[in-house]
């Protein structure tokens, strides 16, 4: 290998790196009771369904509470909760088609060598752990159901899951 293939491969190599690292190390928001108030207050800004605007769609919706979440932090929202508020707009049914719908299912929670599905919390059985929730926007619902999600509507940050029984 020519020591420009080297060089290729090691960038390669240590871009891999920091992106892996990056998804595992995401910092909580430290304040989530703001972080809960700027969605209120945004929700009376960036309109979720508009009859009014015949261009509103999803994608300007997620990039309006982008505009207002950046205005946020510079008004003292912590900036390690700037995702998780443009997170809750992006994973919404607001701006998409007539019919979709936020797909919350749920998971009995796992116990595995000692520690739950979430690596930290202790446990000595299965029912010691926590469901383990999931949600996505889905066309119809119909098609969640399918799945084996509840249909609701909104954001995936407001959905509520029915926990199957063990």
């Amino acid at each position: 290998m020519t020591l420009h293939g080297l060089h290729r491969t090691a960038v390669v190599v240590g871009l891999l790196t920091v992106a892996l690292a990056g998804t595992r190390a995401r910092a909580a928001c430290s304040d989530p009771a703001l972080a809960e108030q700027v969605r209120t207050q945004i929700a009376t800004t960036c309109v979720c369904n508009d009859p009014n605007n015949p261009r509103a769609n999803h994608g300007r919706y997620v990039s309006c509470v982008a505009h207002a979440v950046r205005d946020a932090v510079a008004n003292g929202l912590p900036t390690n909760c700037k995702g998780a508020v443009t997170r809750c707009a992006a994973r919404s049914t607001c701006g998409k088609k007539s019919g979709f719908v936020t797909c919350c299912s749920a998971s009995l929670g796992k116990c595995e060598n000692g520690l739950c599905q979430d690596g930290v919390t202790a446990c000595s059985g299965d029912p010691n752990c926590p469901p383990r929730t999931r949600c996505s926007v889905k066309s119809s619902s119909d098609r969640c159901t399918a799945q084996g999600g509840s249909p609701g509507t909104g954001s995936c940050c407001d959905a509520v899951c029915t926990v199957p029984a063990p």
